[in-house]
């Protein structure tokens, strides 16, 4: 059957005037988001899957999580690891390979720009710093490249050596909206790391704050929302029908956790 002239130009109309709005998904309202609380789906102890975590996806049917790890970042002879984790059950399987879903979801996920409005751009800065620093675990720290006394995960020693251990450090920062949404100290940013956009439509970010590792959703006016309960964390990352929220947490030396929690709107 032909559609007539008339209904196809007013469809295409409506099409036009909804351009940041993808199917089946609409702007989430930053004061009505409600958070479960967060479900580990599994521990990992980063000894044994090696190097630290650098990305985190979904795939397009939410009952997985890609994670890569990577020994030596930054450096010629980085050597990234893959791995999925079911989200039912959290079973663990070690990958020859990042999935071409997780690579595709990944590149949405860490751009300077969301995925539906380029105009929005992440700043890049540059400074130097007074810090006092120590090695960088992981966790919200990793974010920041070091530690300061009195931090979680600061043993008296690391604490006793940071305060003769002031110095000057280079600091990149991302800054979206006035907000600091990533800091890497003496390191390279690494993209996605600390922020995910969250999917087409949906209008909104999550990332973990520089000072203490929570994870903050923020939509693209930057109104802001804590989830309660977070800290430590990193790799934020929402399923593609923006119903879920993962990251991994730190939850000891050398020990990770991956969370979820269900979003819902009031």
């Amino acid at each position: 059957m032909e559609i007539p002239h008339r209904a196809l130009r007013a469809a295409v109309l409506l099409l036009a005037a909804r351009p940041l709005v993808a199917a089946g998904q609409t702007p989430l309202d930053i004061a009505a988001l409600q958070f479960s609380p967060a479900t580990t789906i599994a521990e990992l102890d980063m000894g044994k899957l090696k190097g630290e975590p650098s990305r985190l996806a979904w795939s397009a049917d939410g009952r997985l999580l890609y994670l890569q790890t990577t020994e030596n970042r930054g450096r010629p002879d980085a050597k990234n690891h893959h791995y999925s984790f079911s989200v039912d059950g959290g079973r663990k399987q070690d990958l020859d390979a990042e999935p071409v879903w997780a690579a595709d979801y990944w590149r949405g996920k860490s751009g300077q720009a969301p995925p539906d409005m380029p105009a929005l751009k992440i700043d890049l800065k540059t400074e130097t710093r007074e810090r006092r620093t120590t090695s960088a675990p992981m966790g919200g720290d990793l974010a920041r490249g070091g530690i300061t006394p009195g931090e979680a995960g600061t043993s008296a020693g690391d604490a006793g050596s940071a305060a003769y251990g002031a110095q000057s450090a280079t600091v990149h920062s991302m800054v979206l909206k006035g907000q600091t949404i990533g800091e890497f100290v003496n390191s390279v940013i690494v993209p996605g790391l600390t922020f995910g956009w969250g999917p087409k439509g949906s209008q909104v970010m999550a990332f973990a704050a520089p000072k203490d590792g929570r994870i903050v959703v923020m939509d693209y006016e930057g109104r802001k929302r804590d989830v309660d309960g977070t800290g430590d964390a990193l790799l934020p990352a929402w399923s593609q029908d923006a119903q879920r929220l993962a990251w991994l947490e730190k939850g000891g030396r050398r020990k990770v956790r991956l969370r979820v929690a269900n979003v819902t709107t009031s």
